[in-house]
């Protein structure tokens, strides 16, 4: 296997040739490449990995014996059934079997070999022009962006199988229009929610202000357990994530990385509130159910099942709390993860301390994410520069 290194700009791509005939080790092979501009991380690990495996094949004298009329379609059948369940969790593989629905009547009866670049962008232009069944909108553009990926995604795999030597889809996206800004709520409007909280069922006042207090995404928060917090340290053990895809059952699963495995933090407020809540859950479960809480349950469960709820039946409920208190409409539930992370970088959290808390591989993503309440803290700092330089 092929290792790959970083060099500032660039990547070192290194292959070992093994031994020869007298034991010595052979001199390993060795390539630097330049990744594409315009690729978020993710991508670029994909983009790395593929050339490594073309480079290892090239100094190996491998060429795979794969059939050269083998279409999108085919291949998608198989990188479905025997690739994909392998490397995905299995509601990224619900969802990419939706994605491929977009784009095989289209592209399906075309050869890997034959896929272009113009193919990928036709295809998201017609995409465009589309209207969702549902809403009678045009299609998102993170719609069409999930499908780019998806295609990325399988045609990198077909790379490393030796079905063709290059990912014709790589860059063929472009992000058409305004990116949709996140919406945050200011410093004013989150204590409005959090006062508008406290006059709600404490099961959504609970949930909701650990959101907001910790930046946990809503399927974390879905998956936490009584077990997972300690009063002791007041920190709270992030691992699990719920998902549900409609029409599919449950899924509650591992972070996708190291990083969403994490430890976050709750004040004596929150201790509080959490006390007062667990006390509700038991006299539920006492006079539905006729069962005493344990530490294995969910905080917020379906009530008669060993289930949690699911992160859509929060979505509905926040947006009627909105509605109910005059708060903005734009808002959502994922708004106070958000706004949880704008809260910490305005109080000068450093970004790696915030992409810890909030469970980012990446401190670049969180910088990416957040680059506008950096700036903000940027200004500041420039300004007492400024004002320091002047004394």
């Amino acid at each position: 296997m092929a290792s790959i290194r970083k060099r500032g700009g660039a990547y070192l791509i290194i292959v070992s040739m093994g031994y020869d005939h007298n034991g010595k080790r052979r001199p390993p092979q060795q390539k630097t490449v330049h990744p594409p501009e315009g690729l978020t991380q993710k991508q670029t690990d994909k983009w790395l990995q593929e050339q490594a495996t073309l480079f290892e094949m090239t100094c190996k004298n491998i060429t795979p014996k794969r059939n050269p009329n083998t279409t999108l379609a085919e291949y998608t059948e198989i990188w479905l059934r025997d690739i994909a369940p392998t490397k995905l969790a299995k509601s990224t593989v619900i969802r990419e079997r939706q994605d491929t629905e977009r784009f095989l009547p289209v592209l399906g009866g075309y050869k890997l070999t034959e896929l272009t670049a113009d193919h990928f962008r036709k295809l998201y232009a017609d995409m465009r022009r589309k209207k969702n069944k549902n809403t009678g909108k045009p299609l998102s553009e993170a719609t069409i962006e999930g499908v780019h990926a998806c295609l990325c995604g399988i045609l990198s795999d077909a790379v490393e199988g030796g079905f063709i030597d290059r990912n014709p889809a790589w860059r063929t996206f472009k992000y058409a229009g305004k990116k949709f800004k996140r919406p945050v709520a200011d410093e004013e409007t989150a204590a409005q929610i959090i006062a508008a909280l406290g006059q709600e069922n404490i099961k959504y006042e609970t949930y909701f202000k650990l959101v907001i207090s910790t930046g946990m995404r809503r399927g974390e928060c879905c998956g936490l357990k009584w077990s997972d917090f300690d009063h002791n340290d007041h920190t709270i053990h992030i691992h699990r994530n719920v998902v549900k895809l409609t029409g599919e059952d449950i899924i509650v699963k591992a972070p996708k990385t190291a990083a969403g495995d994490r430890y976050v933090y709750f004040s004596a407020e929150m201790e509080a509130l959490l006390e007062d809540y667990r006390k509700y859950c038991e006299d539920e479960a006492e006079q539905y159910e006729k069962r005493e809480i344990t530490d294995d349950d969910y905080l917020f469960r379906r009530r008669g099942t060993s289930l949690p709820m699911t992160p859509t039946s929060f979505t509905w409920r926040f947006k009627n709390i909105l509605r109910k208190y005059g708060l903005p409409d734009n808002l959502n539930v994922h708004s106070l993860r958000h706004t949880a992370a704008s809260l910490m970088i305005a109080g000068g959290t450093d970004p790696a301390t915030v992409a810890g808390l909030l469970g980012h591989s990446q401190v670049s993503t969180t910088l990416d994410i957040y680059t506008h309440a950096f700036d903000k803290n940027k200004r500041t700092a420039s300004e007492k520069l400024q004002e320091a330089l002047e004394v």
